[in-house]
């Protein structure tokens, strides 16, 4: 699997820094602009949609968004008072009650609107929180909580989650000791948490911290008080009260209800959301004649291939056709196949000049078209590829696909999902091209939502582990990814990506890096920067192509932070920190520890754009000037380790005159960046670094005509004096 980052390879290469070409930003590994829903992979402009970081500092319009209108339940008012008197609450629940909001709106109500609010790891375990420093008058929220996530040091285990860990079940009952500790550390600091989870209490309840099922709130309310917030007419808001689907979740409640605010029909907002198989899915597949072996092929082929033409759907249909044939017992009767219909034993009976019913039917092509055009799930439409346009297979309606998909989980047996299985590992074999994988992957998440333990043990797990080579990792890494968009999914894929990480298995391990440096690094970036040491640090990657794709794995991860103007300053505060500690600890060489991140800081540092060549923290430094500091003090370091001297030299000329494409004010970046460099350097270091910066960038002459950073950084250096001597 390529990285996005190139770096590392070939420190002293600078080619395309100087580019000024399209502002493009490249995601991850994808080679060509991919949309599917609302993730958008590949090649990008300025617009990001998908889904940020979920953990950090809640951000105060998040708040104001989960809490408009906000309607309490009729458990709200004990949860609030054993929050007030513990310091900590445990809400219990099923997906799609209103645990998130009600966790907000329980801190506000306790700590008070003013304070921050901040959102740790569904991955955390209880040690981890029972020796947390946690701030005076913060309010936390653990949303989604999966269980203990064990420590990051060692590896455990030879395979991967399993179904029940892949699920985020906790790992084994949490005591109430456990709990108590949790508790104390909280009142000690004066702190609040509220923790959410879809597991309920499994034997005796703890005694230390109650754990509260959580209910939603009456949903006429929650509907017309966000209504007539928006101010609509009191006969729609009556219309949509009365058009509420019974046994709805609150979350599609809300999410209809924010459309109706908006101007959208209530009658057609809930039949959207009224959590029930559109009335087309429940005829076709309630027909009283029971479907064909080849309507059931062109569904599902369309639920894991959507969007490709008529000639790759028809090979993918006929692959897969011969994979269920044997999972039906009589062979499909269509006289335009020209195919023999069973006799009453079931078995294709001669045909009328003797010939073999299965030859007659290879000798006559089937006809596809004309029983996809009888089927009412399917349409074609026509896309526009620049100047050309294709006609490309698709759902009559993008919602069937997922309903679709739960119609053939519930209604087929084990025998049809492992041909579908067999024929998924079929054409991850034939390394289909990108935008296939994206569907492919995007289908399973969409399965996943319902038939999680079957995604995971039948595709992600052996796909992780390289049985499907290269092309099934990269499909495993896709569906996490995807997972990721999802607020009910993203919890189980940092699980899984965890344990992957914690494996003795190297394939997984190496899976794990790549999960960790894209989306799912995005999502928990705490958590991609604490798995990616572990794996680095656990002496697991021995081979020196192993550890270099643990190396390349935290530039990619920068790299993508950077990209998705996320706070990129995670990875280098990590660095930071080792190397602080590595400074008071050591006596006087490095330590195999402090090497290593030397190491790891030289591969974020020569991380570049894939198509531009613009170095990530040039840009890092344009985006977000006050950690100019941080990354000069990690730059004196690698300056000052000297078998990384020159190559860290080459990349500081790389990242000086590739500001002037990153920034408006590329000479006040270079300056800050020479200041901060000279408090950071020692003194003995200054006219030494001048010498060899100045003849490295003579020899190395640009056709850039923009300002000369390299020549202000150099100034900025030489003019200033040696504020923290070394």
């Amino acid at each position: 699997m390529n990285s996005g980052a190139n770096s590392g390879a070939n420190p002293g290469a600078e080619a395309g820094a100087d580019s000024t070409d399209g502002d493009y930003r490249v995601y991850n590994n994808f080679y060509g602009p991919q949309y599917h829903g609302r993730a958008h992979f590949g090649i990008a402009t300025a617009e990001r949609p998908g889904r940020a970081r979920a953990t950090g500092l809640l951000d105060g319009d998040e708040i104001d968004t989960l809490l408009r209108s906000y309607i309490r339940p009729d458990c709200f008012d004990d949860a609030a008072r054993e929050l007030t008197r513990t310091g900590i609450v445990v809400l219990t629940g099923p997906q799609g009650t209103g645990k998130r909001s009600g966790a907000v709106a329980l801190l506000r109500e306790t700590v008070g609107p003013s304070a921050d609010y901040v959102v740790l790891s569904p991955d955390i375990g209880l040690d981890q929180l029972a020796e947390r420093t946690f701030d005076e008058g913060v309010g936390y929220v653990v949303l989604d909580r999966t269980g203990t996530a064990g420590t990051a040091g060692g590896a455990g285990g030879t395979g991967s989650a399993g179904s029940a860990g892949a699920a985020g079940a906790a790992a084994g009952p949490s005591s109430d000791f456990d709990w108590r500790r949790v508790r104390d550390q909280l009142r000690r600091h004066r702190a609040h948490l509220v923790i959410t989870t879809v597991h309920g209490v499994v034997g005796r309840a703890p005694e230390a911290v109650r754990h509260l099922p959580w209910r939603p709130p009456v949903l006429d309310k929650v509907v017309r008080a966000r209504l007539v917030q928006a101010r609509l007419p009191r006969e729609i808001v009556d219309r949509a009260v009365s058009g509420i689907p019974p046994r709805c979740p609150i979350a599609v409640v809300a999410e209809a209800a924010q459309r109706i605010a908006a101007g959208a029909d209530p009658d057609q907002a809930w039949k959207e959301h009224s959590g029930r198989a559109p009335q087309a899915v429940q005829e076709w597949f309630g027909a009283e004649e029971e479907r064909s072996l080849r309507e059931i092929a062109e569904v599902t082929t369309l639920a894991f291939a959507p969007g490709i033409g008529r000639r790759a759907f028809e090979s993918l249909q006929d692959l897969l056709e011969r994979l269920l044939e044997p999972v039906y017992f009589t062979p499909e009767a269509d006289p335009a196949d020209g195919a023999a219909a069973p006799d009453a034993t079931g078995q294709a009976g001669a045909a009328p000049d003797g010939q073999d019913p299965r030859q007659r039917r290879r000798a006559r092509p089937v006809d596809r078209r004309r029983s996809l055009s009888r089927n009412a799930l399917i349409t074609t439409e026509m896309q526009v590829y620049g100047a050309t346009t294709r006609e490309v297979m698709v759902f009559a309606d993008a919602e069937l696909r997922r309903w679709v998909l739960q119609a053939l989980w519930r209604d087929h047996p084990t025998e049809y999902w492992d041909a579908v299985r067999h024929w998924l590992d079929a054409l991850v074999d034939a390394d289909p091209d990108p935008a296939l994988q994206l569907s492919i992957a995007s289908g399973l998440t969409l399965l996943g939502h319902i038939a999680f333990d079957e995604v995971v043990q039948s595709y992600l797990d052996p796909w992780a582990r390289g049985e499907s080579g290269e092309t099934g990792q990269t499909l495993a890494v896709y569906v996490l990814w995807y997972m990721c968009l999802e607020e009910t999914q993203a919890a189980a894929a940092l699980t899984l990506a965890r344990t992957w990480a914690q494996s003795l298995h190297p394939t997984l391990r190496g899976t794990a890096l790549i999960a960790f440096s894209g989306q799912l690094g995005v999502t928990f970036p705490t958590d991609a920067v604490k798995w990616l040491w572990a794996v680095l640090r656990s002496g697991a990657l021995e081979k020196r192509a192993e550890r270099e794709h643990g190396l390349r794995a935290w530039a990619q991860l920068f790299l993508t932070l950077v990209d998705c103007q996320e706070d990129a300053g995670i990875v280098l505060d990590a660095l930071a920190f080792r190397i602080r500690k590595e400074r008071r600890t050591r006596s006087a060489a490095y330590s195999a520890t402090g090497l290593l991140v030397l190491e790891t800081t030289h591969w974020v540092f020569t991380a570049t754009e894939r198509l531009s060549g613009r170095p990530a923290v040039a840009r890092h430094l344009a985006d977000r000037p006050e950690d100019t500091d941080i990354v000069a003090e990690l730059w004196a370091a690698i300056l000052c380790y000297r078998p990384l001297r020159r190559n860290a030299l080459s990349a500081l000329l790389v990242a000086a005159r590739g500001l002037p494409a990153v920034t408006s004010d590329p000479t006040a970046a270079a300056a800050r960046l020479g200041h901060a460099l000279a408090a950071a350097l020692p003194q003995v270091e200054h006219a030494l670094l001048k010498s060899e910066l100045g003849r490295l960038a003579v020899s190395r002459p640009t056709r850039a005509t923009g300002p000369d950073c390299v020549a202000t950084l150099l100034g900025a250096l030489n003019s200033a004096k040696d504020t923290h001597p070394r």
